[in-house]
């Protein structure tokens, strides 16, 4: 691992390690987590604990190890490139994009008093700061689209049927904005959802392999 590496991932150790802290020291608790489903029905939570797990898992072994065996490596770069990148771009577009059309389907103005402006973004903003950084600053060998594709295509499913697992066991919609459409259009919505993520994961991947050109050009 390269010293730029070791230092970026050293640091999200110590910004990861803060997160925890600040998750203990002020604890929120909406009504919407009280019910069925809890926090986990949300996206943005699996991204916030997917993230925490990540830079605390590489983080830490940054300061054990100053090169990844192989086996770790790949795993890492392909972890990166299919959940964390792409993962962290939908939430903060899908939050923000929709907080902007109307936000009361996301996060009604109440919430103001209960949830603080780092948490908020901490949870909807920062994610996709940290995510471009380790883009630039981080050598990844990128998945090809067919190796990736599986997952991109299993892991945002696994999240919608968790959703909709949560609303058949409880009649909750994890965004208000789900309750409002009708089966075609949940139908047509959450296929948009995959497809979407999809996408995201090949402009991740072409990201990632233009970053990699442009650096053996640099060498060169």
């Amino acid at each position: 691992i390269g010293s730029v590496e070791v230092l970026f991932y050293r640091c999200m150790l110590a910004y990861h390690l803060f997160v925890c802290w600040y998750r203990v020291e002020y604890p929120v608790y909406t009504p919407a987590d009280k019910t069925y489903g809890g926090k986990w029905k949300y996206l943005t939570h699996w991204n916030a604990m997917l993230q925490l797990l990540y830079y605390l898992l590489f983080g830490i072994l940054s300061l054990v190890t100053p090169s990844l065996p192989t086996t770790l490596r790949k795993t890492r770069d392909y972890i990166y490139h299919v959940i964390i990148l792409p993962l962290s771009v939908f939430v903060a577009a899908m939050f923000w994009g929709l907080y902007h059309w109307d936000r009361e389907m996301v996060f009604p103005a109440w919430l103001d008093e209960m949830i603080t402006p780092f948490f908020n973004h901490q949870k909807h903003t920062a994610i996709i700061i940290w995510s471009l950084a380790e883009l630039c600053l981080v050598h990844h060998v990128v998945p090809s689209f067919t190796h990736g594709l599986l997952l991109a295509v299993l892991f945002p499913s696994c999240y919608l049927m968790t959703v909709l697992y949560v609303n058949y066991k409880s009649g909750v919609w994890a965004y208000p904005i789900l309750g409002v459409l009708d089966s075609t259009g949940l139908g047509v919505f959450l296929a948009s959802c995959i497809l979407g993520y999809v996408g995201l994961f090949w402009v991740s991947a072409t990201l990632g392999r233009t970053r990699s050109r442009v650096q053996s050009v640099k060498i060169e």
